[in-house]
């Protein structure tokens, strides 16, 4: 009992905002790896979807590791959009949410729907600007109790509102407005390249991912049932370090901007983020209005995309399964993390005594914004992490070889989405589509769980903060080909599903 307690606080970490809880093992999530399996539907696609207000009151605890997290200002609204897809006996569940509320989400979906938990997807956004999941299981300011009771009654609703659907896409694209956050130094070593360092190279982008892709689901005369955004950024133009906001974010803005579009009628949208555990959006940290402008841009394209919309060649509806592994490698040596454990402690000393010299320590850089208490906060999981490591050196314990990633690939005809449930990279997300055998693929991170950052074959042995997140998780460094192998083991899911649909 005492573990999974420690364990439950552990998760309520939300690091910088920037996504990295610290988490053990996830052998109790996961479990032992299922053979892949495939679900075909046959017939008429129908879709029901719907969603619900979830803007929550001041006070309410934010993902910050400021002085006092709690949301401070109310800036946009807050939504959670439910979808549910049926074709004959194939039924699959979808929740959309600002929220990473990735278990309750699926419970929830397959009691309202009487499915599997295996057919229902939760995507998160990765908004910042948000309530934590503690703060939700916690009926922090009464709201969670009203959120999960929400979610509840629209989970069941879903079974009541099929109607016939028709599938169109499109893609097009914005690279205006996101840069790819992993810097490189002349002498080879990585930072993480947040605003002030990214004006210090004009108005850098990089290997950025500006494809935006939109899925369509309209009623047989033509009236919009539902739209799905897809894009690839981290939504943190709102966050606030120190006073912490709700705000939709350039993600949330939009889809509110798209679903303007379709006025009179008033569709369901929904925002897939995208493989962005290297990529930002810019203006990091910048506020509202920055949020709204980059918004309305990326909305802007989202128009360009639904109005260009071709139909789908066909009406197939199928679902694939399975588990990638992600290899682990080696820890450092004993004598390695001495000296790291050393120059942790004199980081956390020069911390306390104010000293302005305290921006970088184990190759991990902070930004000269944030308050010495932030910096400190953000440096202490490095050296939980070295104690544990030296630990498991003193007692050889026996480390899982592998990082079990739980994926699934839904096909919608000429269309699919692939969920990961991780910080995948973009290059992950790139080499999906690229060897993809649908027309458009949709990889869609942050869905069905949370297992940090993940990056490729490239990323592995590079020292900033995203590639060596693994210090925050209580878990090895990963060794090559790293998230490669989600993408290899996406594109088998994909064409399993392809193949299944005949």
């Amino acid at each position: 009992m005492k573990e999974d307690k420690r364990r439950g606080t552990d998760r309520r970490h939300f690091l910088a905002g920037l996504g990295a809880s610290l988490l053990p093992f996830p052998r109790r999530a996961w479990g032992k790896p299922a053979a892949d399996q495939v679900r075909v539907g046959r017939g008429e696609l129908e879709i029901s979807a719907l969603r619900f207000d979830c803007t929550p009151p001041t006070g309410v605890p934010s993902p910050t590791l400021g002085v006092n997290p709690v949301v401070r200002k109310i800036e946009g609204p807050m939504e959670t959009r439910l979808l549910a897809l049926r074709q004959g006996k194939l039924t699959l569940g979808w929740v959309n949410s600002d929220y990473n509320i990735w278990s309750e989400g699926r419970r929830h979906l397959a009691r309202g729907l009487g499915i599997r938990q295996e057919q229902t997807i939760t995507s998160a956004t990765h908004n910042h600007s948000v309530v934590t999941l503690g703060g939700l299981r916690n009926n922090a300011r009464g709201f969670g109790k009203l959120f999960f009771r929400n979610l509840r009654e629209a989970s069941r609703s879903l079974e009541a509102g099929f109607e016939p659907a028709r599938l169109s896409w499109a893609t097009a694209e914005e690279s205006s407005i996101t840069y790819n956050r992993k810097g490189v130094r002349p002498d080879g070593s990585t930072y993480f390249m947040r605003e002030e360092d990214r004006v210090l190279l004009g108005d850098f982008e990089g290997a950025n991912d500006p494809l935006v892709s939109m899925l369509r689901f309209d009623r047989p005369d033509g009236t919009p049932l539902a739209v799905m955004g897809h894009f690839t950024g981290h939504p943190v133009a709102s966050y606030n370090l120190e006073e912490p906001v709700i705000n939709p974010d350039f993600s949330g803005w939009a889809i509110l901007d798209l679903l303007e579009s379709f006025h009179p009628q008033r569709p369901v949208g929904f925002f897939l983020q995208g493989c962005a555990g290297d990529i930002n959006v810019k203006g990091m940290f910048d506020g509202a209005e920055r949020a709204r402008a980059t918004g309305r841009r990326l909305g802007d394209a989202f128009i360009r995309a639904a109005s260009q919309a071709r139909p789908n060649s066909r009406s197939a509806l199928a679902l694939a399964w399975g588990t990638a592994q992600v290899p682990y490698g080696p820890l450092p040596s004993p004598e390695e993390l001495r000296q790291q454990r050393q120059e942790l402690m004199d980081f956390q000393r020069r911390t306390e005594a104010g000293d302005p010299d305290t921006l970088r320590v184990l190759g991990y850089n902070f930004s000269a914004t944030m308050k010495m208490k932030y910096r400190r906060n953000l440096a202490r999981p490095l050296l939980r992490w070295t104690d544990w490591a030296l630990e498991v050196h003193r007692n050889g314990t026996a480390l899982p070889e592998s990082l079990p990633v739980p994926l699934q690939a839904v096909a919608l005809g000429d269309v699919a989405v692939v969920t990961i449930p991780c910080e995948a990279f973009s290059g992950i997300g790139k080499q999906i589509r690229r060897q993809s055998p649908f027309a458009m693929t949709i990889p869609a991170a942050y869905s069905n769980g949370y297992l940090g950052y993940i990056g490729t074959s490239r990323d592995v042995g590079d020292g900033e903060y995203m590639s060596a997140a693994y210090r925050y998780y209580l878990r090895p460094p990963f060794a090559r080909p790293a998230g490669d192998a989600i993408a290899t083991k996406a594109v088998k899911l994909l064409k399993t599903a392809k193949d299944a649909m005949g």
